[in-house]
């Protein structure tokens, strides 16, 4: 791990963790409220972030697919580009994001996204106020119109400029990250990138955009999703899942397989382990044992908990309550 300060305002690191509760706090200026391995094994996250006050750059990967929700920052409008393998995919708002495609930016929708393991996803956070100055300035118009789709489909060419940026800051993140404290280096990616970054939007929302459609069931998943809760520490079958929505198992089924990669009752069942595993990390000081958590989200079976936990996060719950 490595930070570094310069006059107190500009910030670079490097940082990895161990457990997606961990990572999806430090991941700024994104506010994180929930992160959640959906894969198994153990968890090894990256981040590498640099702040030069208008301009922040993010660079996330990590060993395992992950599900995160969260608040976006109200001042920086974000520009995010996945890298990663065609087997694998990243999930914004039920909008499958392909390799041609960068989003994140409307800043009136919060995080959501499922990312597949091995994704590399980078970020460009620019100050609004400068965007939009620099916008209208290099005569483009309704910015704001333009933003609220959240994701942009380009043609290779043209995103090609802008994403092989992108990937020279991964280079010196994981190089030279030294370089980024130089304020002549932050100076001239300020001056390149921003133009860079305008023109390349800009002149695509111009055109007539296709706009990304969610999977047609994300809604029920969501809505899936928000029951699930509601039964933490209590039994829920997928009959009465269906029930309470009023849709069919097929159709449930068929919709977490789109967005999750996997059926509701599995990723019920990972999203309570994960709900133990943050407890353990940050334990409250009434735990008194590891399976008072447990029953907390609804497991009861000591022996049942036990096994599935150890292959989830690659290690026992009481080894997670002890190293935090």
């Amino acid at each position: 791990m490595s930070e570094q300060n310069l006059h107190g305002n500009s910030l670079v690191f490097t940082r990895q963790f161990d457990n997606t509760y961990k990572f999806a706090q430090a991941i700024k200026p994104l506010k994180i409220k929930e992160g959640s391995q959906l894969s198994p094994g153990g968890f090894l996250g990256t981040l590498n972030f640099a702040d030069f006050g208008d301009l922040k750059f993010t660079h996330l990967h990590q060993n395992q697919s992950t599900k995160a929700t969260g608040t976006k920052s109200a001042d920086h409008i974000g520009f995010a580009l996945a890298f990663q393998p065609k087997v694998t995919q990243v999930i914004s708002h039920g909008c499958v994001i392909q390799n041609h495609d960068i989003f994140g930016f409307d800043a009136t929708r919060e995080v959501d996204v499922v990312v597949s393991k091995d994704v590399h996803l980078v970020t460009a956070g620019v100050n609004a106020r400068v965007f939009h100055t620099l916008y209208e300035q290099m005569g483009y118009e309704q910015g704001q119109k333009s933003l609220k789709h959240n994701a942009m489909r380009l043609h290779p060419a043209s995103l090609r400029p802008i994403r092989a940026f992108y990937q020279e800051i991964v280079h010196i993140f994981n190089t030279q990250p030294a370089l980024l404290m130089e304020s002549q280096m932050q100076s001239l990616i300020m001056e390149d990138f921003l133009p860079l970054l305008i023109n390349t939007f800009g002149k695509n929302a111009q055109k007539k955009q296709r706009i990304l459609k969610p999977f047609r069931r994300y809604s029920l998943v969501k809505k899936a999703e928000e029951i699930s809760k509601s039964y933490q520490d209590k039994p829920l079958t997928l009959q009465k899942l269906c029930e309470e929505l009023g849709t069919s198992s097929t159709a449930l089924c068929c919709g977490f397989e789109e967005v999750f990669g996997i059926s509701p009752m599995a990723y019920i069942k990972i999203q309570r382990l994960n709900g133990v595993r943050h407890a353990l990390i940050n334990p409250n000081l009434n735990i008194t044992t590891v399976m008072d958590v447990a029953q907390e989200w609804g497991f009861r079976n000591t022996a049942y908990f036990v096994k599935h936990y150890q292959e989830m996060f690659g290690e026992s719950p009481l080894k997670t309550l002890q190293s935090h």
